[in-house]
């Protein structure tokens, strides 16, 4: 469920809310429950607490055998709800993939976007954008992006992910796979896919 919400402007006319979704590997001090708990679920359920404390249930699904747990800790600066928590804005955690947060996230504007995953980074995590649209419909508004910085190794990377199904949920290809058909290592993979994500980052989020 939402952690915070939206304070809508009045006066002039209105805005679409931008929609994003975002995968977030946590930092290595923000000792996040969910991950610990379940590198991979299905769905979480979270709220915060008045005291700051955060509730979470996780659905985990294992050969058709659908399994729940529940975890609780207090949020920090360094954990990744604690970061977004510091921004006027609506946030679920959707589901953990291999140790990787999805983050569904209702902002105002682009800047704001911006800042909170600035605010992610400097507690560690790394932010990778799947997602980002205008309104309740993602065909409402078309999006420019400036790719001019991507190399060529690092978009015939990207390619074959999306080609082989890595950015698939669940996925459907490893980095181990996208290495092999490359001939690189999976850390040479990985910066390559890193660097044209955060392109795509910054190229959104900023006016």
């Amino acid at each position: 469920m939402p952690a915070t919400s939206v304070q809508q402007s009045t006066g002039g006319p209105e805005t679409p809310p931008l929609r994003a979704r975002l995968e977030v590997d946590p930092g290595p001090n923000a000792n996040c429950p969910v991950v610990s708990a379940a590198p991979n679920a299905a769905a979480v359920t979270r709220s915060v607490s008045s005291g700051g404390s955060c509730h979470s249930e996780i659905t985990v699904i294992d050969d058709g055998t659908c399994e729940r747990s529940y975890v609780s800790s207090a949020t920090t600066g360094d954990c990744v709800c604690g970061a977004i928590s510091q921004f006027d804005c609506v946030f679920d955690v959707e589901a953990v993939t291999d140790g990787s947060l999805v983050i569904s996230l209702v902002v105002e504007d682009r800047p704001l976007l911006s800042r909170i995953i600035s605010a992610l980074e400097e507690t560690g995590a790394t932010v990778r954008l799947q997602r980002l649209a205008h309104g309740v419909d993602d065909g409402d508004v078309t999006l420019e992006i400036d790719a001019t910085d991507v190399t060529a190794k690092q978009r015939e990377a990207v390619e074959l992910a999306v080609e082989l199904g890595y950015y698939d949920r669940p996925r459907t290809a490893t980095l181990s796979e996208l290495a092999d058909r490359l001939g690189v290592s999976k850390s040479a993979v990985s910066q390559r896919l890193n660097a044209v994500e955060l392109t795509l980052i910054r190229s959104f989020v900023t006016d």
